[in-house]
């Protein structure tokens, strides 16, 4: 019988920071000790779970994912955790499709003048952030100027390319 060799935390280390979703994490980690919050465990673990699923997923998805993996788990544990998420620019509400996904512009976080459109496929959940600096400052000027209400995000439902080209062959 071979006795199991030691692992180098080391080793260990560098082959965990070779994966490319450890490496989001640790960016993550890295913006909410610049902007003074902390990605505890559980809010690492609902980022975590989100960006497994692809980077969008529905508040009863992770919760299911969490249940899996602890046991029951309240909504409002990963609510909380998303909603610390989002307040940190790591990730967006999606409301055409009731959903979560993760912020891919980080920089649009840092400079208010830069809004996201969220282009949200009504077919097939997919969700695309777009940085539109010129257009969406010129919407949100206009809606600000006419109506005096002040646009906090962008939201487009419609059809993907590929969903698009699905209902011209029909």
């Amino acid at each position: 019988m071979s006795v199991p060799r030691p692992v180098s935390p080391r080793s260990t280390q560098a082959r965990r920071k070779s994966s490319p979703l450890d490496a989001q994490l640790d960016a993550a980690q890295q913006r909410c000790v610049t902007l003074g919050g902390q990605l505890t465990a559980l809010r690492r673990e609902v980022l975590r779970l989100l960006l497994q699923r692809g980077g969008t997923a529905k508040a009863y998805d992770l919760q299911d994912d969490m249940r899996i993996a602890h046991g029951r788990v309240a909504p409002m544990t990963v609510y909380r955790a998303l909603d610390f998420l989002i307040q940190m620019g790591l990730v967006h509400r999606v409301d055409a499709l009731n959903a979560f996904v993760v912020c891919t512009h980080q920089h649009a976080h840092d400079d208010e003048s830069l809004q996201t459109v969220m282009l949200a496929c009504t077919a097939c959940g997919e969700v695309r952030e777009e940085v539109l600096p010129d257009e969406t400052a010129a919407l949100s000027a206009a809606i600000r100027q006419r109506l005096t209400f002040m646009p906090l995000a962008f939201e487009v439902k419609g059809l993907c390319k590929t969903c698009h080209k699905e209902t011209e062959k029909r």
